[in-house]
This record gives structure tokens, C-alpha cells and sequence, in this order.
């Protein structure tokens, strides 16, 4: 009888020569791979130089890290889903950018660091530029308007946004359209005209994000053509690049169609479920379109299912600890409880609970119009109860003990930084009037 683990046979050389190739290409650190993957660097070390096997779940973790395509994943055992880490959150924006530095800003947007990250992405946007890198700062500057665009300031995401696409274009010496057009007739790709193309698809990608949480969260529909257009871009880079961003453009698109009066709930799920067809059950990316279902629910004013699936989706997004996702999903709940004229109490508590988490924005400003109505012991009240983590902002404390994992700040310098940015729009929020009225 045999005794012990179970042999578990695999391409050893080839799985080592797959991975070598994407980091060497990616100028990956162990360090990056490691933060990645949650795998220690001694083990990674000792599995890329041929020292020692990698087990299932290890090799799970790093092809997903390296977002290696579905066809390159059937040499290997496939994706375990119910792995899930800080990784996922890293991935759901896009594949590692290629240089460390970069990869270094993408951390720390997952972990919700975004002034250390648009601080890491504009040094690094600087050096290319001293260097004249037009394609590392095109990809430098993408970042930088990702990180502009999660804190809400929209004008500097478009400028930065539009700055990236101007460098390729430049560069290139075709438009978007023409490279566009290129990319569909011509035959296979090259790795840097394959590098120029998923950066400009990542900047697409993320105007188009953008634009839709003006048109849905701030009804500034005069940006519908322009969104209706990136996404008409962004699927078709996506499509003929076969990217595993994929998915999360047409869950984005489908709420951005969701806001159109013209359109339907049967053209918003169809939408959704080629999104769904792209993700693996159970994963991120499927707690995500959970949310989008909902949120283009409420968009139908289909109130009661909304609340079923967005509640749906907070469950998911707690389990993975995303808190970018969970604040604007907690947002949401509270608007529906404004909206159905329920418990005032649980809707302000919602919105405190979104500000904690992602504190910009519309989610700020809905949170600070909350609490901006009630008697000041009571806003306290809730401060206090939201600083010591009982019910029911305990999920609060718990998703943030996961988010700053492996950085320098705790979760309660990271709640504390965000009690005083409510503290700071509330105050706003009593003052614009007074020095409007004077004006």
C-alpha cells in the first residue's frame, strides 16, 4: 500500500518556462510575484530554479498572477476559485503593468493607499519621461488617470487618460481608429505593438469605467455619446487581444446601458451573461457582476431585486475583501433605503460604512449628506461605534484587517484617515451654502 501524498505529475520544465518568460518580459520581481501570488519568495526562488516542485494550489496562484490565458492554463492543473487573496484585487484592474515600479502603484491602489499610488505612478511617469520611453509612459500616465479616476477627480483621469492615448498615437503615428483597424486585419502581433495595444486598451478601459460613474451616480448624461463610443473601442481591442479584462468591460458596459432611458433590462443582461460566460464561478470577478446586476436593477427602478442582489454581492465582496467594490455597493444599499422611506438609521449607518471604505466622491458625498441631517451627539454616536468596530460596522474592521495586509499602515489608520475626510465634507457641506450666499 502506498503511503504518503498522492504524486502529483506535472511539466515541471515547462511550467518553469512559461513563467520565467512572462516575468523576464514583465521585469517581474520576486518581491512583485510574491505579493501576487502570497506565495513566500524563498519557495518561488527555488521552484523557478528547478530546485523543487510547485504544488497544485502554488501553480493556481502564480498563473493566475501572470494572467496567463485560458489556453495556456489546460498544460497545468486549472484555477482553483476558491482561492482568494490580495492578488484577486490587483488582477480584477488589468494585467501587472510591465515595470516594477509600476506593478508597486498597482498594489498599493489594492490596497486602497491611492495617495502613495498616484505618487509612486507620477515619479515613475517623470523618469520615463527624462528617459523618452514613450510606451512606459503611456503606460505610466494610463495609471495615473486609474488612479485620478478612483479618487473621482475627473478631469485629471481624462487629462492623464487622454495624455496616454496621445503617446501612442504620437508614437505610432496612426490614430486609435487606424491602430484599431490594424489590429483587426493584420495577422499575428508583435510584442510591442501587442505592449502599445494593451495600453492603450487599459486606457480605453478605464475612461470607459469612468464615464459611467458620472453618467450613473452623478446623471451627467452629456457624456453618453463619448462612454458610447469608448466601449464600442474598448470590447473590440479587448475582443481581437483576447484579454482577460474582457469580462469586466461588458459588466461595466452593461451598467452604463442600464442608465439609458432607451434601453432594457433584456439588453443589460445580455450584457452581463457574456461577462458571466467569461469568469470562473465563484471568483472576484463574478461577486463584481453581482453587483452590476444590482446596480442596473436599481437603474430600472426594479427596487426589490436590486436590494436582493446588491446584498448578494456585499457577501462576496466582504469574503475577498474588496473594498473599493464593498464601498460603493454599501452606497448603494443606503440610496435604496432612502428610496423605499426605510430605516433612516440603517440608511446614514450604510453610507458610513461606504465613506469608511472608499472615502471619494459620490460615496463621500452621500455619506456626508447623511450624516449631515442628524443631531451632532447622534453623528458622533455613530463615529464612535464605527472607531470600535461593533455591529454593524465589525465588517468594516474585518475587510480592512485583510486590505492593508503586508503594508506599513493598520486598519485603523487607514479608518482614521477616512473618519477625518467625513468629518472634512460634512463640515463642507455646512459651509458651501454660506459662501455661496455671498458670492
Amino acid at each position: 500500500m502506498k503511503r504518503g501524498r498522492p504524486r502529483d505529475d506535472y511539466p515541471q520544465g515547462e511550467f518553469r518556462s512559461v513563467v520565467l518568460e512572462q516575468i523576464t518580459r514583465r521585469s517581474m520581481s520576486l518581491r512583485v510575484l510574491e505579493i501576487l501570488t502570497g506565495i513566500n519568495r524563498g519557495t518561488l526562488s527555488a521552484v523557478l530554479n528547478g530546485k523543487r516542485p510547485c504544488e497544485r494550489q502554488d501553480r493556481t496562484a502564480i498563473l493566475r498572477a501572470l494572467g496567463i490565458a485560458p489556453d495556456g492554463q489546460d498544460q497545468f492543473p486549472p484555477i482553483d476559485t476558491n482561492v482568494i487573496s490580495g492578488r484577486d484585487r490587483v488582477l480584477l484592474d488589468g494585467l501587472p503593468a510591465s515595470h516594477p515600479n509600476l506593478q508597486h502603484g498597482q498594489i498599493l491602489m489594492s490596497r486602497g493607499q491611492f495617495a502613495e499610488a498616484h505618487e509612486q505612478f507620477r515619479q515613475t511617469f517623470a523618469g520615463f519621461a527624462a528617459e523618452g520611453s514613450a510606451i512606459l509612459q503611456a503606460e505610466a500616465a494610463a495609471l495615473l488617470g486609474w488612479s485620478y479616476g478612483e479618487l473621482e477627480r475627473f478631469g485629471d483621469a481624462r487629462r492623464w487618460l487622454g495624455e496616454s492615448v496621445r503617446l501612442i498615437e504620437r508614437d505610432l503615428r496612426l490614430t486609435s481608429d487606424e491602430i484599431l483597424d490594424s489590429l483587426g486585419t493584420s495577422g499575428p502581433i508583435s510584442e510591442t505593438s501587442m505592449r502599445y495595444a494593451q495600453t492603450l486598451a487599459r486606457a480605453l478601459r478605464v475612461y470607459a469605467k469612468i464615464l459611467t460613474v458620472k453618467i450613473v451616480h452623478e446623471m451627467d448624461y452629456v457624456w453618453l455619446d463619448e462612454a458610447r463610443r469608448t466601449f464600442i473601442r474598448t470590447v473590440r481591442l479587448d475582443e481581437r487581444l483576447q484579454l482577460p479584462e474582457l469580462p469586466h468591460t461588458l459588466r461595466w458596459n452593461a451598467v452604463f446601458v442600464s442608465a439609458q432611458d432607451s434601453s432594457t433590462l433584456d439588453m443589460v443582461d445580455a450584457l452581463l451573461s457574456s461577462s458571466r460566460e467569461l469568469l470562473p464561478s465563484g471568483s472576484p470577478g463574478e461577486a463584481s457582476l453581482t453587483r452590476e446586476q444590482g446596480i442596473a436593477r436599481w437603474q430600472k427602478n426594479r427596487v426589490e431585486r436590486a436590494w436582493h442582489l446588491l446584498w448578494d454581492a456585499k457577501e462576496r465582496l466582504t469574503n475577498i475583501a474588496d473594498a473599493r467594490a464593498l464601498g460603493p455597493t454599501f452606497c448603494v444599499l443606503s440610496k435604496l433605503t432612502v428610496q423605499s422611506n426605510a430605516n433612516p438609521v440603517q440608511a446614514r449607518r450604510y453610507a458610513l460604512m461606504a465613506a469608511a471604505l472608499h472615502p471619494y466622491g459620490y460615496v463621500l458625498d452621500h455619506c456626508a449628506e447623511q450624516m449631515r441631517g442628524i443631531p451632532a451627539v447622534d453623528r458622533q454616536r455613530d463615529i464612535d461605534i464605527l472607531l470600535g468596530g461593533d455591529s454593524p460596522f465589525d465588517t468594516v474592521h474585518h475587510v480592512l484587517s485583510r486590505v492593508v495586509r503586508g503594508s506599513e499602515d493598520g486598519p485603523m489608520s487607514f479608518l482614521q484617515r477616512s473618519v477625518s475626510r467625513v468629518r472634512q465634507a460634512i463640515q463642507y457641506s455646512y459651509e458651501a451654502p454660506r459662501l455661496l450666499g455671498r458670492l
